[in-house]
């Protein structure tokens, strides 16, 4: 073998030991999808569209917004449920700016600063990063369809959005182009890295697992850290009625109220915009409310309105109600307070109470 033969071969030899012990970059940006970073480390995406039927985002954010759009002939559908569109229920932002957080009173507190309501439904925002739905006592409390509706949801977004909208809100059954449709919308709402929040050490360590297809588990549950995968949802009963009796200016806060009944109570039922019954904020309307607080099962209870869930056998409304994540008791406590005084004193207690 000649020299020159020797050294082509020892270059030859040097770039494929480079090329195979060098590991390309990867880059991990603010606007880097989360799925984008969680299928390079393996995991599936679980919520992607149809290919062979793709859905319209515009069609979809109509279905969500409004209830109706026009189908694929122009032609104006039916309303997806007669007085509940996805909006009644759930909100297109983050709740929070950290996508993990789920603590209720940081959500109301962040709520009210953005000026959005506060909603018992999970937040749209992220919705297509989750892996399951209808999570822990919504899996134990249905019976019969319903159950069906709930289980056959719970890893599936579409029959997630298909059960919602025929269990919570009453409503028909989509076609598969409006599902697909919203499904598309829910893409434009895909969390970034950038919302994470997560520290630029995580982030090489999960740039380092992608570059060398190593520890790749640890990357994914790394990523968990700063964005929900799961909601958890607790379905529990009202207070008993001698604890839900004992407020004060001391144990209960006005504003934390007054904040609960414009953000939540109001969204719904101004004008009956998403319910058959009227809110306000007159006096006669929180001493009717009032009235109601300790009524077992009434349908004008604060506590059935916010605690029954659809298909439990109490239920005695048509609408989601709040797990413990998404109202606590406490809140549910100061929306009680915030209602007797203004049911006491009227237009005055926003002044009497306003350091409460």
């Amino acid at each position: 073998m000649s020299n020159v033969t020797k050294i082509v071969a020892l270059l030859i030899t040097l770039t494929l030991t480079l090329a195979a012990t060098t590991a390309p970059t990867y880059e991990i940006t603010a606007s880097t999808p989360v799925w984008e970073v969680m299928t390079r480390l393996g995991k599936v995406n679980v919520n992607q569209l149809d290919p062979d039927k793709k859905g319209i985002a515009r069609k979809g954010q109509e279905l969500v917004m409004q209830g109706f759009t026009s189908n694929l002939k122009g032609k104006k559908t039916a309303r997806t449920s007669p007085k509940m569109p996805c909006m009644a229920c759930h909100t297109l932002q983050n709740e929070y700016d950290n996508p993990f957080v789920i603590d209720p009173q940081k959500r109301l507190e962040y709520a009210d600063s953005l000026d959005i309501p506060f909603l018992p439904g999970t937040p749209f925002k992220g919705i297509v990063n989750r892996v399951f739905f209808f999570n822990d006592d919504y899996q134990t409390i249905f019976e019969n369809e319903d159950k069906l509706l709930v289980k056959t949801g719970h890893n599936n977004i579409r029959k997630a959005i298909q059960g919602c909208n025929t269990l919570y809100a009453k409503g028909r059954k989509l076609d598969y182009w409006e599902i697909e449709s919203i499904l598309a919308f829910f893409w434009t709402m895909e969390l970034k890295v950038g919302e994470l929040q997560m520290p630029e050490d995580d982030i090489d360590i999960v740039k380092k697992a992608i570059e060398t297809n190593k520890d790749n588990s640890k990357a994914v549950n790394i990523m968990r850290r700063y964005y929900r995968e799961v909601y958890p949802a607790t379905l529990i009963t009202p207070i008993a009625i001698e604890k839900r009796k004992k407020i004060s200016p001391i144990l209960n806060s006005f504003s934390n109220g007054k904040r609960l009944y414009r953000r939540a109570c109001l969204h719904c039922h101004a004008n009956k915009r998403y319910s058959n019954y009227k809110l306000d904020s007159k006096q006669k309307t929180f001493q009717f409310l009032k009235k109601n607080f300790d009524k077992e099962n009434s349908y004008y209870s604060i506590y059935t309105a916010m605690r029954y869930a659809p298909g439990h056998k109490s239920e005695k409304c048509n609408a989601p109600h709040f797990t413990a994540e998404r109202m606590s008791d406490q809140q549910l406590q100061d929306l009680r307070f915030f209602i007797t005084q203004m049911a006491r004193l009227g237009d005055e207690a926003y002044d009497y109470y306003k350091n409460f």
